[in-house]
């Protein structure tokens, strides 16, 4: 009988801790934090907002003179930091992973874990190309010959695409990395990301759903920034040239080609005008003054890839990005100078202050700088 007993006390012990949660994996505490690799910058009210390398996030009070580390639950790499109020923000970055603030980023929840979630994207993904391969197979039963190539075409199509989904079942959950976020109101929100990663949230991010079927792509590119403007179209960053534009909410996207054929890293949009603004490898700048229809080139004035943008509120724009390097347009984008920042590491995120004083972050932490008001300074 002690046998027993001692026996299923030993049971009970084991399914204890297999039930019992992971310990939460969070970011050190470290001195030398806002010297590390801090990647993006927002404004929370009257709060700085940094992101970075091994899951930090820091605070300033006092427009980036010091910095505070908040206490983070992910050490991955974070990318992008949003917020859309002077309490409510996002940040997101390696693992798939979501934090959510609502103090202005003094504290954050893993509000989404991206290994885990990304499980169920797995089935879901396998579940809708058998559905579709199912619909063109019976369409193609009752087709008239003419229109059975096209059918027949877009049949290959969604086998490869089953295919590709049953194979990501068989490999170890891998969960792209998320590279931007962005809110158009505090429900509302859009987080994109590596190898054609795009989720969207209807509720301040309480719950996320895959979004990136429904890309006018085959492939899976890298969609590197997510943006919208004033009208309520979408716009995404993407590989060779691409910007993706939703003028539906995010229901459907159309590919526009810009005419360039590298990464596109990034896109700010202009307060005062609308203007869409994609950057990315080699100083590389398009324009859309017609809400995505259409897009320019512009000089920016160097061929240093750009990581990051900011408008001011009085639609002053710089660009951040190798080497130190920080280019301003005060006309829309219709001529470029560049700021002496007199920095030779990489620069990844840039905000605006109040009127024209900028804080960069990159390489070695942050640094303020006031914008020039005219090349001429």
């Amino acid at each position: 009988m002690r046998y027993v007993s001692a026996l299923l006390a030993i049971h009970l012990v084991f399914f204890t801790l297999l039930a019992w949660p992971a310990p939460t994996d969070y970011a050190l505490m470290m001195p030398r934090a806002p010297t590390s690799l801090l990647l993006d910058i927002d404004v929370a009210g009257n709060r700085l907002v940094a992101v970075g390398e091994r899951g930090h996030i820091l605070y300033s009070e006092n427009g980036g003179k010091s910095w505070v580390q908040a206490r983070v639950p992910t050490s991955a790499m974070l990318t992008r930091v949003f917020f859309v109020s002077a309490s409510r923000g996002w940040a997101v970055g390696h693992d798939g992973n979501i934090l959510a603030s609502t103090d202005g980023g003094v504290n954050w929840v893993l509000q989404r874990d991206g290994v885990s979630d990304q499980a169920t994207i797995n089935e879901d993904r396998v579940a809708r190309a058998e559905g579709q391969v199912r619909e063109l197979e019976q369409q193609l039963a009752v087709v008239s010959p003419v229109q059975k190539d096209e059918l027949l075409e877009a049949l290959d199509e969604a086998r490869d695409t089953l295919e590709s989904a049953r194979e990501s079942m068989e490999e170890p959950v891998y969960a792209p990395p998320l590279m931007d976020v962005w809110f158009s109101s505090e429900e509302q929100g859009w987080a994109s990301g590596a190898f054609g990663s795009l989720l969207h949230t209807s509720n301040s991010g309480r719950s996320w759903e895959d979004a990136s079927y429904k890309l006018d792509s085959t492939e899976e590119p890298h969609l590197n920034g997510v943006v919208g403007d004033s009208t309520g179209n979408l716009y995404l960053a993407s590989e060779w040239g691409i910007v993706f534009r939703s003028t539906s909410s995010g229901e459907s996207w159309e590919a526009a080609e810009t005419g360039f054929e590298g990464s596109f890293f990034g896109l700010v949009v202009n307060p005062v005008t609308d203007s869409v603004f994609a950057y990315g490898l080699l100083g590389t700048i398009y324009r859309s003054t017609d809400h995505g229809q259409t897009w320019q080139q512009l000089d920016s004035k160097s061929r240093s890839s750009l990581f990051g943008a900011t408008s001011s509120a009085d639609g002053a724009l710089v660009f951040v990005g190798q080497n130190g390097t920080a280019v301003q347009t005060n006309d829309n984008g219709d001529s470029f100078f560049a700021l002496q920042t007199g920095i030779t590491h990489g620069l990844h995120g840039v905000v605006a202050l109040h009127g024209r004083e900028f804080v960069f972050t990159g390489e070695g932490g942050s640094v303020r700088l006031p914008g020039e008001q005219d090349k001429r300074r």
